[in-house]
Formats: C-alpha cells, sequence, structure tokens
C-alpha cells in the first residue's frame, strides 16, 4: 500500500475555517433575537504561563447581565472536542484559561452529524 503524501493543511491566523463559519451564523441568531449583544472572533489572547498563549475562537457578550462575557473554543466534531486527536493541544489550554480566568465561561462546541439534527453541541468546560 502506498502512503499518500498530502500537504497538511495550515491554519490561517484570522481567517475561519468552515465550522466556525457555521458557528457564527448561530450567533448571527443570537445577536438578532437579543440572547447576546456583541460577538468576535479571535479578540484576545490569553496569557496562561510564561511562552505560553491561547486565543479562543469566539467572544460572546450576554444580553443578560448575570451572564457576562463567554469563550467559545469550535471543533469539526465530538472526536476532536475530545480530546483524543490532535487537538489535545487546544482542548488543554481551554481547560487551563477556564481555571485560570474563572470571571468568564469557557465552552467548547461541535456540530452533531448532519443524521443526528446538525444541532450544535455546546459544553460548559469542566475545572
Amino acid at each position: 500500500m502506498k502512503a499518500h503524501n498530502r500537504p497538511i493543511k495550515r491554519r490561517v491566523p484570522g481567517a475561519m475555517s468552515k465550522t466556525e463559519e457555521k458557528f457564527c451564523e448561530m450567533l448571527d441568531e443570537m445577536e438578532r433575537n437579543g440572547l447576546i449583544v456583541q460577538y468576535m472572533y479571535e479578540p484576545v489572547t490569553f496569557k496562561l504561563a510564561e511562552g505560553l498563549r491561547y486565543t479562543p475562537d469566539f467572544m460572546a457578550i450576554y444580553a443578560d447581565p448575570t451572564r457576562g462575557c463567554a469563550f467559545f473554543e469550535i471543533k469539526a466534531s465530538k472526536f476532536h472536542a475530545s480530546g483524543q486527536s490532535n487537538q489535545m493541544n487546544s482542548i488543554s489550554k481551554l481547560k487551563v484559561a477556564a481555571n485560570k480566568f474563572k470571571a468568564f465561561y469557557f465552552y467548547k462546541c461541535y456540530p452533531k452529524p448532519a443524521k443526528e439534527g446538525g444541532e450544535w453541541v455546546i459544553e460548559p468546560v469542566k475545572i
């Protein structure tokens, strides 16, 4: 069996993936319905430790002041969100950020498969 030498797709900073674009559509709807005041793509980078940074995919400011500000890490599937893939680094950083910055809400999000309805699963990060 011959191995295929495919180039690795690298993420372009500041450019949304297709999955992030779909999540953005849900945020647009939440903004239209008055659930959130504003959302932004990659607006902040958290300093977790010396030389260790984490940039969440989205930040949303809820209309309800008791909910405050939330950060969302978007993954392509439940497998990727579980940390069992090469996504472990971002999931680990997400957990560290949630533990260090307790004034904010942190979520990992992924779409259900189309055959299961395709809705978004939004899981709070457990500290």
